[in-house]
Formats: C-alpha cells, sequence, structure tokens
C-alpha cells in the first residue's frame, strides 16, 4: 500500500514523506522543559501526555518508528518551554549538524511581545530557522501589537505558523492579505477541536473563506488526535479531503505531529490513511502533499 510515484510516473523503492510537523526533546537537556510530559499534568485537548513514556525523542526514535517509510526530511517544530529564547533552536541546530536533520526549525516567537526582537535575534543563530510558531497567539491576535510584530517577522523573510480555532480565522486572512509577500502557515487543519456534524459545518466554511487568500498554506496534521482518539479512515476523510479540495495540492502538506500523535495510532498507520483518503488523485498531486509543498514551504531544496 505504501506507494506513491517518485515522480509522476515511476514509484520508489519505499514510500517517500518530507515531514512537515515533528517535535523532537531530550529530558537531559539543560535550559529546557517540556511541563505537558510531566507525571499529572493534563493538557486541555490531549490529556495525560506523559502516557507517551518518551523522555527523549529525536530522529534516531522517529526512524524507529516508521521502518517501511523513507522520511527524506523533517521539520522541527517548537515544544519546549525556554529559561531563555534560542535555547531549543540551539539544542535543535547541534543535533541536526551532527546528524543532518532536522532540515528546517520552527521556533517559539511571542509575535506581540516586546521581547519579539530579542527572540528573533536569537534564533536567527540556526542556519536552518525558517519560521516562527506562537502558542499564545490566540490571546493577541487581532490587536495592532500582534499586527506589527508579524510584519517585523515578515520582512526577515520567515514563515508565520498559526494554531488557532476557526474563530480566528477571519484575523489570520487579514493578516495575510496585508502582507502578500508572507507565507501563512495554518496548523493542525485549522485546529479542527470537536467532531460533530455542527462544529464540521462552521470549520469547512471556515475553511473555504480562509484558502481565497492565495497566500496561507494548510498543514493536515492533527486530525487522527485528541479530538478524535477512536478515529478511522472515514472519520478524518471529510476533513482531509475538505482542505484538499479548496487550498489544492500546492498550498497542503501531510503532516505527523509525531510522537504527540502516537497516542492514538503508529506513524505507517497515519500515512496508509492518508494515502487510503488520497487513492483518487493523481500521483503528481500526491507527490505535491506529501514531499513537494513541504520542502518549498520551508526552503528545504
Amino acid at each position: 500500500m505504501m506507494e506513491v510515484s517518485n515522480t509522476a510516473d515511476r514509484a520508489p523503492d519505499r514510500f517517500e514523506f518530507v515531514d512537515p510537523h515533528v517535535h523532537f526533546w531530550d529530558h537531559g537537556v539543560s535550559g529546557l522543559r517540556w511541563p505537558y510530559l510531566e507525571k499529572g499534568f493534563e493538557h486541555p485537548r490531549l490529556k495525560n501526555m506523559h502516557r507517551l513514556q518518551a523522555p527523549q525523542f529525536t530522529i534516531t526514535e522517529l526512524r524507529a518508528q516508521a521502518p517501511s517509510i523513507n522520511i527524506m526530511k523533517v521539520v522541527h517544530v517548537q515544544s519546549a518551554q525556554e529559561k531563555r529564547y534560542g535555547i531549543e533552536t540551539k539544542w535543535v541546530e547541534g543535533m541536526a549538524e551532527l546528524c543532518g536533520t532536522p532540515h528546517a526549525i520552527v521556533a517559539r516567537v511571542p509575535i506581540a511581545s516586546p521581547d519579539l526582537n530579542r527572540a528573533l535575534r536569537e534564533n536567527h543563530s540556526s542556519g536552518r530557522f525558517r519560521g516562527v510558531r506562537d502558542m499564545t497567539a490566540q490571546e493577541s491576535i487581532g490587536t495592532d501589537e500582534f499586527a506589527a510584530g508579524f510584519k517585523r517577522i515578515v520582512t526577515q523573510d520567515l514563515n508565520v505558523e498559526l494554531l488557532v480555532p476557526y474563530i480566528h480565522h477571519p484575523d489570520v486572512a487579514e493578516l495575510a492579505m496585508s502582507r502578500p509577500e508572507a507565507t501563512v502557515i495554518i496548523g493542525h487543519a485549522g485546529l479542527a477541536e470537536r467532531r460533530d456534524s455542527k462544529y464540521f459545518s462552521a470549520w469547512s466554511k471556515s475553511i473555504e473563506r480562509l484558502a481565497k487568500t492565495p497566500n496561507i498554506v494548510i498543514k493536515i496534521s492533527a486530525l487522527a488526535s485528541g479530538a478524535d482518539p477512536e478515529w478511522t479512515v472515514d472519520s478524518i476523510r471529510p476533513w482531509v479531503l475538505h482542505c484538499i479540495e479548496h487550498f489544492g495540492p500546492k498550498r497542503s502538506m501531510f503532516a505527523s505531529n509525531w510522537p504527540v500523535d502516537r497516542l492514538y495510532g503508529t506513524y505507517e498507520q497515519l500515512l496508509e490513511a492518508y494515502l487510503e483518503i488520497t487513492s483518487d488523485l493523481t500521483c503528481r498531486d500526491r507527490r505535491d502533499l506529501f514531499v513537494n509543498t513541504a520542502t518549498t514551504v520551508y526552503r528545504m531544496h
């Protein structure tokens, strides 16, 4: 089942995938902490993540969990609590210098904060620094401070990755339209938080509106996650296809959200689901979804 054309008309020996959403961590690194992985912590969406039992997760562990997949390139997305800005990026950069992975880094940067310039400066020490993610964006998106920070980030040729529910999607579209040269990435399929028909209706209309802004790209990930812990191919199918239908393969990219979503299945089960859902698409379109879009967006050529 794991076959997608390497070009438009040739299949590779192993399924090739560029994964644009992986979280690396190591509890032994000084100055970094992952509190949501600690015993007793209840994540608002994912609940008890201590169940992962993973004090360390690096490319070694990732490849071990996906033996049939040729993971060609990886994007590390920030996941640590830092004592000061840039520590996580420096640690990941050091790992990449040793083993060649990851190929791009999305760093923690507070977009609306007075600390913005300092955070950017500390992260620019890495040649793999490609974008920013601010997990507090819901609190400040739509403000003048957020708009000013967004502009500052875009002038440095960095992607802006936003993980916000659909009620904030109009703010995302407004930001993207204000800076047509920006690349704005909507994370986790627009943060689809529930699995009922009323929610799907509202979410799907919001996705359609977002897709009309040409410099917004969607990352199809975290659908087989906490909102759908007993997920099946059929349960995630409409969400996946709706994203692809409106954004198109060249502005959509599959991602794993690993190892977080290991709570709900294996890496290979997830990619097999993506493959089955897109079985009616052309090989070229699937190549965009699994490889090309992520490679282009994160400049990993």
